[in-house]
């Protein structure tokens, strides 16, 4: 496991050094294509992902890789793990410079219920989340827990809620202390595993699996309960055209959480 964490830093410190000069620019945020999960490419995406691969390449392990831009690649014969990559989480914050994106890299093997390891690295302060299965949550190699709060009025939510979904933004809003939406799921995720916020709710049907997997196992870890928009475990093929619902909480009222939500 210590080799897959170093590979994982490695792979976030690459992203951090690749989009450095490229936050807030004109040219980081030119579209210069089409992304394999269906949604444009901008410029510092491209090199974040380049950075990332660059780096997974080298390492001389064998290895799947499911990342936004390119999709499925592997390198070598005898795969030992899969690499869920999304160099970028928060591509709209980093291209206007709003200090919220990061790196999300998970590893597992062929679904989102068998990740053992995950980063999610802040690209716009350098700190870092980091869970391993059955060891437990970090922010910084100190250990985290979810929050504590016990009443739904009483809790920080990161939710979406605009367009054909604004029903379950008002929904939260209603009976929640505050909604949040700060533009990188990972970073929310772990945000929540944290105890900053007490609940991660988004049901767009729009999250892709690079965006929460790494997320999905930091909240765990860190004592919390995550759940899909049918209150069933988050699963899936680890892919670049899936998407998942997801609430995820400090587990103290998930199901209330999730009936206020209205999760069919």
């Amino acid at each position: 496991m210590d080799e897959v964490a170093t590979l994982c830093n490695d792979v976030s410190l690459a992203v951090a050094d690749s989009i450095k000069d490229l936050v807030g620019t004109q040219k980081g945020s030119e579209v210069v294509g089409m992304g394999a999960d269906g949604t444009p490419s901008k410029f510092i995406d491209i090199a974040a992902e380049d950075a990332a691969l660059e780096i997974l390449a080298s390492s001389g392990i064998d290895m799947k890789i499911v990342t936004e831009e390119k999709g499925h690649l592997t390198f070598g014969d005898a795969p030992e793990f899969t690499v869920v990559l999304d160099p970028l989480d928060g591509t709209y914050n980093a291209t206007r410079d709003v200090p919220f994106y990061s790196v999300s890299i998970a590893i597992g093997d062929v679904n989102l219920t068998d990740i053992r390891y995950a980063e999610v690295y802040n690209l716009a302060n350098g700190t870092n989340f980091t869970a391993a299965k059955n060891k437990g949550a970090f922010y910084n190699n100190k250990k985290i827990h979810v929050s504590h709060a016990a009443e739904l009025d009483e809790f920080t939510v990161a939710s979406y809620g605009y367009k054909d979904k604004s029903d379950v933004f008002k929904r939260l809003g209603r009976h929640v202390r505050r909604l949040r939406s700060f533009g990188s799921a990972a970073l929310e995720l772990s945000f929540v595993a944290s105890g900053r916020l007490d609940a991660f709710v988004d049901l767009r049907s729009r999250l892709r699996i690079m965006d929460v997997a790494a997320g999905i196992l930091i909240v765990k870890e860190a004592g919390g309960i995550v759940t899909d928009g049918h209150g069933q475990a988050p699963s899936g093929e680890l892919n670049v055209t899936n998407r998942v619902d997801i609430v995820a909480s400090n587990g103290m009222l998930h199901p209330v959480l999730e009936k206020t939500a209205d999760v069919v």
